[in-house]
């Protein structure tokens, strides 16, 4: 029996190579022994909890001593052939006990991958990545799965752009446009009131203006006048049915034309000024201001459009504020303010067709040159405090600091433009119709 035991703890330090545990009687016969037993993995994975390379390293030697530490040997019984009949098993107990003590190691320095807290939901085990094929039976087959092993699949959503949206609340137009029709009437309505007030020509002459008495009068500026006004007027209407956001240009400039019309309506009623012009006929008073009358006065302008040209504009006494040099401006500015940058030949034409246009129409003394400065002020201010309220946001609310708020038309503003989150872009052209394609061009900004 004491033989039979020497023998076995010989071989156990031969197979195990023991440094410190083997005898001393051993030691020269193991270093003549180069049979020994190495672990190693058959693969090594780092996203497996299987993978041991650093656990156990291929050149370090395990010996009793070191894999007592690890797991208890069972007795040797039988001689060498006993110890390698339980190698096998030695093997593999010792390979799933130190998977099981470097597996909080491994989780340690494994990143927390997408599924429970230590990834294993997106992670699958190295095990996983091979199956059996039961096809073959002369010998099974390991393959491996077609999904690659540790591939983390994230998906990100695409960046939120937030940009300002612009709804187009065609029903906001239509009623912005009913209120340019009553405000259109009403300047009607103060002109033809006016008409049976105007001074007389034969008593009170035209006013002193400095413009006039350097030119003189030329009645032809007048239709020189009324046809730069057509052309622009009919520019701006192209540009804003060609706009991206047609629907909020055209209530703004129905907004704003009321505003201006209203004031005017106000103005030319409340103060009268003489005959600018000495030419310039004028329809015989009839000392008449029925309802009836005033109604009759009222169609025929609104079938001439206020123009002269057309024979139908007749009546004097709208001279505070021009009429003439309102529509010129707020065309100028509308053409400016929604058309791209890059088309400032085509801004400064228009700003050239405005001033020729006033110049014109003070040549044909149709207005003093206090009308012209007052309607160039009255228009370029409405318009630019409404944008001003329309592209910022914080002046969309009544506040203490937000003075603006304390205008008389404010709460109409904030209906028409609350939904209106910024600034609206030059997006110009935008074709409106289905044909013909190649009028179809892409929303450009600059």
């Amino acid at each position: 029996m004491g033989e039979d035991s020497t023998n076995n703890d010989k071989n156990d330090c031969e197979e195990f190579e023991m440094i410190d545990g083997c005898p001393d009687h051993l030691d020269d016969d193991n270093n003549n022994n180069n049979n020994r037993m190495v672990l190693e993995p058959k693969f090594a994975d780092y996203g497996s909890i299987q993978s041991i390379g650093e656990a156990v390293p291929d050149s370090a030697p395990i010996g009793r001593d070191s894999l007592s530490t690890v797991l208890p040997l069972p007795p040797a019984k039988g001689g060498n052939d006993s110890l390698e009949d339980t190698s096998g098993t030695i093997a593999v107990a010792a390979h799933n006990t130190i998977v099981n003590m470097t597996q909080v190691d491994l989780y340690q320095r494994q990143p927390l991958l997408q599924g429970d807290k230590w990834g294993h939901a997106s992670h699958p085990p190295a095990s996983d990545g091979y199956y059996i094929d039961d096809d073959d039976d002369d010998q099974n087959i390991l393959r491996k799965s077609q999904e690659p092993n540790g591939i983390i699949k994230i998906n990100i959503p695409p960046p939120v752009r937030e940009e300002p949206k612009f709804p187009q609340e065609r029903w906001k137009m239509l009623v912005a446009l009913v209120i340019f029709f009553f405000s259109s009437l009403l300047v009607l309505i103060s002109l033809a009131t006016v008409h049976e007030r105007v001074p007389d020509r034969k008593t009170y002459g035209p006013l002193p203006d400095i413009f006039y008495d350097i030119l003189g009068a030329h009645d032809w500026g007048l239709t020189v006048s009324e046809y730069l006004i057509i052309v622009a007027f009919n520019s701006m209407i192209v540009v804003i049915i060609l706009h991206k956001h047609r629907f909020i240009l055209a209530r703004r400039l129905f907004l704003i034309m009321s505003l201006l019309y209203m004031y005017r309506a106000l103005t030319m009623f409340v103060t009268v000024l003489p005959i600018s012009s000495t030419t310039y006929y004028c329809s015989p008073k009839n000392n008449n201001t029925s309802t009836l009358e005033m109604a009759k006065r009222v169609l025929d302008m609104l079938s001439g459009m206020g123009l002269s040209i057309n024979g139908k504009q007749t009546y004097c006494g709208d001279f505070i504020y021009s009429g003439h040099t309102l529509t010129l401006v707020i065309s100028y500015l509308f053409i400016a303010e929604y058309t791209p940058k890059k088309l400032y030949p085509v801004h400064w034409l228009y700003w050239l067709i405005a001033v020729v246009g006033v110049f014109m129409l003070q040549l044909s003394r149709s207005h003093y040159t206090i009308d012209v400065i007052l309607a160039y002020y009255v228009t370029t201010r409405i318009f630019w405090i409404f944008h001003t309220m329309a592209n910022n946001v914080t002046l969309k609310q009544h506040s203490e600091k937000n003075l603006l708020a304390r205008m008389w038309w404010f709460n109409c503003f904030l209906y028409f433009e609350g939904n209106v989150g910024g600034q609206v872009p030059r997006q110009w052209p935008d074709w409106p119709f289905p044909w013909p394609r190649r009028f179809q061009t892409k929303s450009r900004d600059s």
